[in-house]
Formats: structure tokens, sequence, C-alpha cells
């Protein structure tokens, strides 16, 4: 394992149970994997099967999260034997904490799983598991009405948002030239702007990313992985590959890449992958800790409470956030799209105003990154918030200061906009933001005059 991935370190008893368990599930789920490609279910594909999909999730349904009030400054210097669940300085909760939380798990017959402090929002996080015996909502209600619980939810489950194309005769080119990156490139590339992509784990051996990632942390507890993985490292591709003749060319080449892996692939290959609330909130607190300018999401799901707060402390702290829209009409399932404040981004093939940060951006067979030096076409909104993000980036160096309210008015107001399609043109934005014209004409632009109505 790479030595720069942190992870916490807990009390060895029960990090031995955990482990007992987790390797049992994982047991299971390989075994309806294996079952599946015996019947010839999974062909040579970037997609995983619906078994497999069925059995992740089963993994998470009986898990519930519960947060306790845990004041940083508390927290901050615990330490112990080797052995002891303090060892680590800020992993672990203060004795009163361990304390509430054995209870609170005596109490209500759970099991404690993992936790984690998250000291952005001054709370102590634990993952419990509830028996197959008793139903999950009763007893989220049982710990709800407890003074000691902070807030207790279900363990949500988000997914990726990108899809495998094989097509070897696409314009290779059509992203770039709609977003008119090479122009764009003449006055920012990102340089001095971090990038948190919250994602499955990203190739940094990768010839395009190569001395691209600069931060790599594995947040995943019971999913381990020992390669790369397609979604993380394409996602990656689009925002920062860099410039040397080898490859593709990201949209903000000299930014930095903090590679927080939440999410885990589904199987070999499989550009389908799966996150959770504990694993994305531990990895915002990450890009926080780690001085992130922009979070990447390209993960949906449905609506969530710990997550929600997590978005909001997030973005006050300054870091603009950008998430992938839901394909299609998946009700219920927008967020962290729907977020109020974080720059949804979307296909450029439909008109975009019906959420108030919302961007059409390149979707549609991008050719991109894949681990073990390999590139593929795929498509999904994963890869519009991917070029989002790139763009935001290249604003960012250009004037540190920008916000998410500017940064969205910046794209959306110099957007390309057609019958067919709505796409942001992220040099048109650093021309409105410069206030002088750089990009050249347009088909049919005589470029006369610029409008100075677009500086901002």
């Amino acid at each position: 394992m790479n030595t720069d991935v942190a992870a916490p370190r807990r009390n060895a008893p029960l990090e031995t149970a955990y482990r007992i368990r987790v390797l049992r599930r994982l047991a299971a789920v390989l075994l309806v994997a294996a079952a599946a490609l015996a019947a010839g279910c999974a062909s040579v594909t970037r997609q995983s099967s619906p078994e497999a999909a069925a059995a992740a999730n089963a993994l998470l349904e009986r898990q519930i999260l519960l947060t306790v009030r845990q004041p940083d400054s508390a927290a901050a210097g615990l330490t112990g034997a080797p052995g002891s669940r303090y060892l680590k300085r800020r992993y672990g909760p203060t004795p009163e904490v361990e304390r509430v939380l054995a209870r609170l798990a005596r109490e209500h017959g759970v099991e404690r799983v993992d936790g984690w402090p998250i000291a952005a929002l001054s709370i102590y996080c634990e993952v419990l598991e509830v028996p197959a015996d008793a139903a999950v909502d009763d007893v989220i209600a049982a710990l709800a009405a407890d003074p000691r619980v902070d807030l207790v939810q279900r363990m949500n489950v988000f997914e990726t948002e990108a899809t495998g194309y094989g097509d070897p005769y696409v314009d290779l080119q059509a992203a770039a030239l709609d977003m008119e990156i090479e122009q764009a490139h003449r006055v920012a590339t990102g340089r001095g702007v971090l990038v948190a992509v919250v994602d499955s784990a990203v190739d940094k051996s990768h010839p395009d990313l190569r001395g691209r990632v600069r931060i790599e942390r594995d947040l995943v507890a019971g999913h381990p992985f020992d390669r790369a993985e397609v979604h993380g490292t394409a996602v990656a591709g689009i925002i920062a590959s860099a410039v040397n003749r080898l490859g593709i060319v990201g949209v903000a080449p000299d930014a930095g890449i903090a590679a927080l892996r939440a999410c885990w692939a589904l199987g070999k290959d499989s550009v389908a992958a799966k996150c959770s609330t504990f694993s994305i909130a531990r990895a915002l607190q990450t890009a926080l800790d780690v001085g992130a300018d922009v979070v990447n999401l390209s993960l949906t799901g449905p609506a969530d409470p710990l997550l929600e707060r997590m978005l909001d402390e997030v973005i006050a702290r300054g870091v603009i956030v950008i998430a992938a829209v839901p394909a299609g009409a998946q009700n219920g399932r927008a967020f962290p799209a729907s977020h109020p404040r974080v720059i949804a981004a979307q296909a450029a093939t439909a008109a975009v105003d019906d959420l108030p940060f919302r961007l059409g951006a390149p979707a549609v067979e991008i050719l991109t990154t894949t681990p073990d030096a390999s590139y593929a076409f795929l498509s999904g909104n994963s890869l519009a918030a991917a070029h989002a993000a790139g763009a935001v980036a290249l604003l960012l160096e250009q004037e540190p200061s920008v916000d998410v309210e500017r940064a969205h008015a910046l794209l959306a107001s110099t957007s390309l906009r057609t019958p067919e399609k709505t796409s942001i043109n992220v040099c048109r934005a650093l021309e409105a933001l410069r206030g002088e014209p750089f990009c050249g004409p347009r088909d049919g632009d005589e470029r006369l005059a610029f409008d100075k109505r677009l500086a901002f």
C-alpha cells in the first residue's frame, strides 16, 4: 500500500473483529460476482452485474449513522499505549464520548462498526449496525429521541454518474473545441489550485496523471482495493491530465489533485461505483484539512442530513463544490447537486434552468484516462462535473477570490447556447473575468468589439 494513504488507527481487538465481519461479507459479494461470471452475466464490459450491485447495497442497508457532540479542541492531542483506541491524534473519540457511544450501543442493541471525528462540525460520527431481528426505522426513532444523540440517520448509498462507450470514430477533440481549452491555456492552466476528487481510487501512475496527484487518501472501510479504479481515474484525467504529448489534455493541466477515495468500484474494470454517507463525510472533512479549493462530487444519491451540514460548512469556508446532476428521472436522488449553493453539472444536451447553479458541460463520449496507462470513451454527468471543476480551477488561478456565485455567473453567462444544447466555454468565461478579449472569433463572430457587459 502506498505510504501516502492515511487511514485511522483502531483498537486492535475491535479492528480484528471488524475485519472478520468485512471479510465474511466481502466473500459473499465475491461469490455472487463469481456466480454471475460463471453464468455469462459479465462479458468484457465496464459495467457491473445487477447481482453485484445488490450485494454491495446489502452491505450498507442495515447500517445507520449516529453523531454526538465532540468539540475539536477536546479531541486534539489524545495519546495512548500502542494498540489503544487513542493512539493517533484526532482519530478517536474522547473518553467521555467513548463512554456515551458504548452505552448507546448497549442500550439500543446495536453493534459499533467504525467511527470518525468530523472536526468541521464539532461532532464524532459512529457507524452502527442494526441486528437482523430489529427494524432499522424503529432503532433510528428510538435513538433520535435519546438526548445524548446529535443526529441519527440511515447510511445512504450514492452512485457515480458515468457509463462506458467504445465508438472509435468519435471526434476526439469535441469537448476541447466546445470549451476552447487551448485558447484558455494561454492565460490559465490551474496552477496553484487544488481540486479534491471525491471518488473511487485514482491511478496516479497513469502517464497523463503523473505529478498531478498531490495528495492521496483511502477513506473507505470494508472495501479494500489493490489497483486504481476506473471512475476516479477518468474524472481526474478530465480535470488535470498533463500537457505532455502523451495522451489527452485536462481542462486544468497544472492543477493539483487530492485523490480522496470515498467510493469503491463494483468490480474489476467497472465504471460503476458506490459511496456511503460515512465515506463521503470523511472525504469532505479531509478536503478541508488539506486545503482544497474545489471539491468534485461526480456522484448522486438521496437527500442526506449529515452531508447537507458538511456541505454547508465546506462552502462557508470558501470552497467551491461541483456535483453531477442525476441522469434521467431519478426521483429522490438529486443530492448533492440539489444543494442550493453547489454548482450542478449536467450533459450539454438540454436547457439548464431548474437549479440555481446548474451548468451544461461536455458529457457524451468523452475520451479520458483509465487505469494501467489506458484511455476510454465514457459518457455521463460525472464527466460534466469534471469539466466544470476544471473550468473553476482556471478561474481561481486568475482570481483566487472568486466564489461560487461569481464562478457560476461567469460560466453561465458565457456558455455556448444553441437550440440543441447549452455548454460552458471556459475561454469566454476567462475573457469575462479579465475584461479583455483573447479567445479569437467564433464562427460568424467578427469580434470587432468586446462586450464589456460580460466583465464581472
